[in-house]
Formats: structure tokens, C-alpha cells, sequence
């Protein structure tokens, strides 16, 4: 049977539930704001913790909105009106770096917020169950179908709305949407079903685009099926050539500031640049002027091709691409380097890359955590290492959610 319980929401979580206690137990409540009062469906019981979520809110707290989107697992703080959203962001960052590393001097700055809280998304992974087509419910394989997606820029809401008026059903599994900020248009990939029906795809893809003027392009996986195969865009002046299942920041006015940022901390004034988890080169590329050489090391062997690409293209040529994991590969470069920047997955940083980071002793060390509890993982063997940290940064990329990205600087 569920167990219903009702408390008070007195914090907030990393990962975004509302914090409340039963006795002695600490319940995490999703859909929970701080301030209110709840009563709540228990769905997970341990011996201290108990996850719960929300049936009904007794109290609400002032910073509660009405959801835009419905369901809206993909937006799970859309009932958050947006400036508490970028305060508990900031609560989030501070507890955790507190918690974790609490003797560091630095304050902590305070949170940039988006300029644009809807339509900021330039790029969409969409799953297909027979004519259901958008995001998998939270801890499942369901597909919520999604008439419409506001979090995305308009070029994409314009071509999901043209390939729901097509019948897909049975032809594809997947498709992921890519759009241009800076020149505003947008190309699709599409996973087909098994065995794919060629002719049928075609058909789908020549309709689509002809539906959809903003759509300049559809692959099938990798291969090109109409139109480009890949996009251009911008960031602090460079162009970048993406493939459409290579990484870039998924909110560019938000990238852009953080291209200004790293900069700004490192003081760059020549020698070598050290750029690990580097996809694309989002921070290598632009910052190549003011290092004499640039190592850029990825994974991800599509993005090191388009970085490449991008560094022909832009005439950029003290930038070196390694395609390799970067744990294995940084410990095995040729030193020295004046400056490193981390930028890991969601997974955070593998220790043995901190360990050939420390063993290179760079000067300045820009550490970029998408997950604020592994920021005192992460960070601790720096610290242990003489590194201060000079700056904590959280900058807001991804409005209506939980996510917080935070950019830490470190000096030896």
C-alpha cells in the first residue's frame, strides 16, 4: 500500500527534491518547493532517508507557478518561477561545496542566470514508440508523447511540429533535433527501425523538409538521407562546424558567457594550453589566441573531426586535436603546460586525469562541474596538491531544471 506522510519542506537537494524530516528520517520530496507544506506519496524507504513525491501541497510556497508543459518530466522545476529557481541553484552549490570542502576562503559567486528562462534548447533527443513521440518519463522507457516542446529555440519547435504532422509510426526509434543560434536553422538525425524501409524514409524526410523551411537537413544515423549533414554555429567569433551527434552547449547565449569567463580567470598570456574532455573545442578554439599552442583532448572521435574541421575552417592553427580517453591519454603528453581546463561528463572527472593533472603542475586550472556533488571529489586531491581555489562561478544553463553548471578556478 502507499504511504502518504505530510511535513515541511525545509531545504532543497542536490538533484532538486524539497528536504523535509519525519522524526528522525530525512524525506526528499520531488516537487517540493522550500517553505511549503506537503503531503506526500512515499515510494522508496531506507533506514535514515525516505524518497517521496508530492499528492498535495497544504501550503503553498509564493515562489509556486502554474507548469507550462504537461507532463513535463523533462521540465522538472517548471513550477518554480524563475528567479527562486537561480536562488536554490545557488543554495544547492553553496551547501555541497561547504560540505564537501569546507575550509576554502573563496566566496562564491552568485549564480548567472539565463536571458532566456523558454526557447533556449538548440538541440533535442526525441524517442519514438509508435506514433508517441518525445522524452522518456523519469527512471523509465516510457515515451511521453510531446505535441510541443517550449524549451526549445523556435527553428526546432517549428520542426518537431512538421514531422508530428507526418506519419512515422513503424520507420523510426529516435531522432535528434540540432539548430543553429547563430543562423537560425536546424538539421535532424533519425534512428530507423530495424529493418529500415529506405524508400519510406525518404518519402518521410522529403515531406518533412518540404513542410519545414527552417529544416536544412536529415541524416539517417550518420549517413545523409536530404539535405546537410551537419550545422554551423557560432561562439566568441568562431564558427564551428557540428555533426549532429557531436557535444556543444545546449544554451548559447549561456556558453558564451562562460567563454568569457574561463578567459577572464585564466589570464592567458602565451605557453600551452591544456584542454581535457574538450568535444568540439567550445574553449579551445576561441581561446587559441592567447596561447602559443593548444592540446585538446576528446574522446568523442566525430567531435575531434569536427574540431579539426572547425580549426581549418577558421584558420586556427595552434590547436592539436588527440582522439583519445583522456585519463589514459593527458598522462602520457609531453609537458609542460601553463593552464588546464576540465570540463567532464556528468560523471565527473576520472581520478587517474587529476593525478597526470597534478603531475604536469599547471599553473592555472579551470575545473567546469555540471554535477555540484563531485565537485569535493573532484577537487580535493588539487587542493591537497597546493592548488587554491580563486573562483566559484555557477552559471545557469539549463532553466527548469535542477542542473547547475559551475566553473571553479584553481591556482598553484
Amino acid at each position: 500500500m502507499t504511504e502518504t506522510i505530510e511535513l515541511e519542506i525545509e531545504g532543497i537537494a542536490q538533484g532538486g527534491d524539497g528536504v523535509g524530516r519525519l522524526e528522525e528520517l530525512v524525506v526528499f520530496v520531488s516537487g517540493a518547493i522550500p517553505g511549503e507544506r506537503v503531503r506526500a506519496n512515499v515510494y522508496e524507504r531506507h533506514t535514515r532517508f525516505l524518497r517521496a513525491t508530492v499528492s498535495e501541497i497544504l501550503r503553498a510556497a509564493p515562489e509556486r507557478i502554474a507548469p507550462r508543459v504537461s507532463p513535463g518530466d523533462h521540465v522538472p522545476w517548471q513550477h518554480i518561477d524563475y528567479p527562486a529557481q537561480v536562488r536554490l541553484k545557488g543554495a544547492i552549490v553553496a551547501e555541497q561545496i561547504r560540505k564537501f570542502l569546507p575550509n576554502i576562503a573563496v566566496p562564491i559567486q552568485p549564480v548567472i542566470a539565463a536571458p532566456q528562462p523558454w526557447g533556449y534548447r538548440n538541440s533535442a533527443r526525441l524517442h519514438v514508440d509508435g506514433s508517441a513521440l518525445g522524452y522518456h518519463a523519469t527512471g523509465t522507457k516510457t515515451v511521453i508523447d510531446l505535441t510541443d516542446d517550449p524549451l526549445l529555440l523556435p527553428v526546432l519547435r517549428e520542426a518537431l511540429a512538421g514531422l508530428r504532422q507526418l506519419s512515422f509510426a513503424g520507420l523510426i526509434n529516435e531522432v535528434t533535433l540540432r539548430a543553429s543560434a547563430a543562423y537560425g536553422y536546424a538539421a535532424a538525425r533519425l534512428s530507423p527501425t530495424l529493418p529500415a524501409d529506405y524508400p519510406a524514409l525518404v518519402r518521410l524526410a522529403t515531406s518533412w523538409m518540404a513542410s519545414t523551411p527552417g529544416l536544412a537537413g536529415i541524416t539517417l544515423n550518420d549517413e545523409p538521407l536530404l539535405g546537410t549533414t551537419h550545422i554551423y554555429d557560432e561562439l566568441d567569433d568562431v564558427v564551428f562546424r557540428l555533426s549532429l551527434n557531436s557535444f556543444f552547449q545546449v544554451n548559447h547565449a549561456q556558453a558564451e558567457r562562460m567563454v568569457a569567463i574561463v578567459q577572464t580567470a585564466l589570464a592567458p598570456h602565451g605557453g600551452r594550453l591544456l584542454d581535457a574532455y574538450s568535444g568540439v573545442g567550445s574553449f579551445a578554439l576561441p581561446l587559441a589566441r592567447f596561447y602559443d599552442e593548444v592540446i585538446a583532448v576528446e574522446a568523442h572521435e566525430p567531435a575531434v573531426h569536427d574540431g579539426r574541421q572547425s580549426a581549418r575552417d577558421n584558420q586556427i592553427q595552434n590547436v592539436h586535436f588527440i582522439a583519445g580517453v583522456a585519463e589514459r591519454t593527458v598522462a602520457n603528453l609531453p609537458g609542460p603546460f601553463q593552464a588546464a581546463i576540465l570540463d567532464p561528463p556528468r560523471r565527473g572527472c576520472h581520478p587517474a586525469l587529476i593525478s597526470a593533472i597534478i603531475a604536469h603542475a599547471p599553473a592555472r586550472i579551470i575545473y567546469i562541474s555540471c554535477h555540484p556533488g563531485l565537485i569535493g571529489r573532484d577537487l580535493m586531491p588539487l587542493l591537497t596538491a597546493d592548488y587554491q581555489i580563486t573562483l566559484v562561478q555557477p552559471i545557469d544553463l539549463f532553466p527548469q531544471t535542477p542542473h547547475i553548471e559551475t566553473i571553479i578556478a584553481l591556482q598553484r
